[in-house]
């Protein structure tokens, strides 16, 4: 289904759903999950074995996973001193294991292979259709962006990019700004993550991103009321509730009045992601920490506590929603 289908699907706030079934730990299947990932060698060779099949996946797919991963670390390591802030400390729920990786985001295999990741991802949205990965990413934000659009009064001065990992969406923002006419805007990204951020820099190599800053998104050290436009692409689903919580606070305090927050993440919604098959449940649950939080916490409610209104929610594909919400004036 394209984005603009899925355009005229918006919707108000709905209740709450209960989370999926393999997420749930009250339920029988989400409490077998959670048990088996307690045993730590099995734990491990889950972890393993979710790797294998996503890089397997990939290449595949036409993704130079292993390749493109060797040149961006190589390029990346010498940019590091310069987007790293050595007095950041990274709060403890950030540095625990996930995606497979020990050090979580904090490392420069995760950094490597962000970008590799995310056009695996966009290629899993549309499994039956024959698309590069290129096509699937740009079918993927052009989809999102058309959810955000409404929301949008005039013309915007600064944007900022939250949680912007190696700067996939953050370039594909830049983009749609520049189509949208938003030559103008200046765009920035933010992220915990250092080696990512090295990596951002790596990829833009035009410079079409006025800053990457290195900051906790809770504590982002910037201006108050001096940005019109905040993205959060695919973050919410990896903080627990405290930290998507203070984030919130935190984007409202950034955002001007009449500001406005776009987040996309998993849709609780989607029939694809509650019908998972138990065996690949498990192994994505393996990887993703804070799942059951993030299923568990009703966003629009947080966003309205946070001091948002006017909110808005639309599926953008079969797997994802966004989320689009004002700062009161």
């Amino acid at each position: 289904m394209s984005g603009l289908r899925h355009l005229a699907m918006v919707t108000a706030p709905q209740a709450p759903t209960a989370p999926p079934n393999w997420v749930a730990s009250r339920h029988p299947l989400g409490w077998l999950i959670d048990r088996l990932l307690q045993v730590g060698p099995l734990r491990a060779l889950l972890f393993l074995q979710a790797r294998r099949l996503i890089i397997r996946t990939a290449e595949s797919r036409g993704i130079a996973w292993r390749a493109r991963r060797q040149t961006l670390v190589a390029q990346a390591q010498p940019l590091l001193a310069a987007v790293q802030r050595a007095d950041l400390e990274p709060p403890a729920y950030y540095r625990v294991r996930f995606h497979a990786y020990d050090e979580g985001n904090l490392c420069w295999a995760a950094a490597g292979e962000a970008e590799q990741a995310t056009d695996a991802m966009a290629l899993r949205v549309w499994p039956g259709e024959a698309l590069s990965a290129e096509a699937a990413q740009r079918r993927l934000r052009q989809a999102i962006f058309a959810v955000v659009e409404p929301s949008l009064d005039g013309p915007l001065r600064r944007v900022l990019d939250v949680g912007c990992s190696v700067g996939v969406g953050t370039l594909a923002l830049r983009d749609w700004l520049d189509q949208r006419g938003d030559h103008g805007a200046v765009v920035e990204g933010l992220d915990l993550s250092a080696p990512m951020l090295a990596v951002a820099r790596v990829r833009d190599r035009d410079g079409r991103i006025a800053a990457w800053h290195h900051a906790a998104a809770e504590t982002t050290g910037l201006a108050a009321a001096s940005v019109d436009l905040i993205t959060l692409q695919f973050v919410c689903h990896e903080l627990p509730q405290r930290a998507t919580l203070a984030v919130l606070a935190e984007m409202a305090r950034l955002l001007r009045p009449g500001g406005t927050l776009a987040l996309v993440d998993q849709d609780p919604q989607s029939a694809v992601i509650r019908r998972l098959p138990a065996p690949i449940a498990t192994l994505l649950k393996s990887t993703e920490p804070y799942l059951e939080q993030y299923f568990s916490l009703d966003l629009p409610a947080a966003l309205t506590q946070a001091g948002f209104e006017c909110l808005r929610v639309a599926p953008c594909d079969p797997r994802h929603r966004v989320v689009v919400a004002q700062k009161a004036p």
